[in-house]
């Protein structure tokens, strides 16, 4: 039977892929792929995923705004530097054969439409699952442009009155939604598995403005969500693995939907996510309350994708 890795190894190239590898992580991080095997096999397979993942991109199509776990010249770079910790005294190298990658879209994300007839929103931090909950934002038809999916979409009002953490300011109007993943267990012990983000936001303000950003986030936790309404964003340090994606925006005559996506590799123990929209003034000055009312978002989805485990092959040189 397989053994599952250990969490610290699924944080430590996590991070190599984001590229926020601390000085004592890379020196943690060469250690561990010059003495394990089976680390070596996990991070091809963290690799290989997104090579895949990559190869799935229509071609021809702009490159969003920036987004975790994208595979790009600088994850390279970084992917090199840390194989080169290992493979400078090492003649041989690991050659992964490549796998299929299926994609499947999980409705245990509720509602990622807003087209719900009888929806509500909650207020502050959701406490159960499957249900929107946050800041003041409304479920509207019709928007300045056609909204991402159907008749309806939901749009940011207001932010919080009382920021969670005071130096944080109230910039920001945040919506959550908690989502189970305790079905997709198994597919996890089978394989490695991702969970993929995507929203499409829109700042729908006729003339060019101050500068608000757009951020979708995935945590993912172990465990039961009972604790995080009460620690949250504190609680958030506490995930096996998160990853976030953004666009900036002035608004102005050429609006449009924007998509944003964000990935993380799914570890052992994963029981639950936190999906976390939100509208960001940067500029918002401290103390005072940012307002909103022309920025929406719509068309939220949380896919599945897997690639089995597959054996490493050494091919010497």
């Amino acid at each position: 039977m397989k053994t599952a890795a250990p969490p610290e190894w699924h944080r430590l190239f996590s991070a190599a892929l984001n590229e926020q590898l601390s000085a004592a992580d890379q020196r943690q991080i060469a250690t561990l792929l010059k003495s394990s095997a089976e680390a070596r096999q996990l991070w091809f397979l963290y690799l290989d995923n997104e090579c895949s993942l990559a190869e799935l991109k229509p071609r021809g199509r702009p490159r969003p705004a920036f987004r975790w776990f994208s595979w790009r010249p600088l994850t390279a770079a970084a992917a090199g530097i840390v194989l080169g910790m290992f493979f400078t005294s090492v003649v041989s190298g690991y050659v992964m054969p490549r796998a299929v990658v299926t994609a499947s879209r999980l409705f245990a994300l509720v509602d990622g439409s807003f087209e719900e007839p009888r929806a509500r929103l909650g207020s502050g931090f959701p406490v159960q699952f499957g249900v929107w909950s946050g800041d003041e934002a409304e479920i509207v038809e019709g928007t300045p442009v056609a909204a991402g999916d159907g008749k309806r979409a939901l749009c940011f009002k207001r932010a919080q009155r009382e920021p969670v953490l005071p130096h944080h300011g109230a910039a920001s109007c945040d919506m959550y939604q908690l989502v189970d993943l305790a079905s997709l267990q198994a597919v996890v012990d089978r394989g490695e598995a991702m969970l993929e983000l995507t929203s499409r936001f829109l700042d729908a303000r006729p003339n060019a403005g101050e500068e608000v950003k757009f951020i979708c986030r995935l945590f993912v936790f172990s465990g039961t969500p009972d604790t995080l309404p009460a620690e949250w964003p504190l609680s958030q340090k506490e995930s096996l693995a998160a990853g976030s994606g953004y666009f900036n925006s002035h608004g102005g005559a050429t609006a449009a939907w924007q998509k944003v996506t964000t990935k993380v590799l799914l570890p052992p123990g994963a029981a639950f996510a936190v999906i976390h929209l939100l509208v960001h003034k940067p500029n918002n000055p401290v103390g005072t309350e940012a307002t909103f009312g022309a920025q929406f978002v719509d068309d939220v989805r949380l896919t599945l994708k897997t690639q089995p485990t597959l054996p490493v092959r050494l091919a010497q040189r």
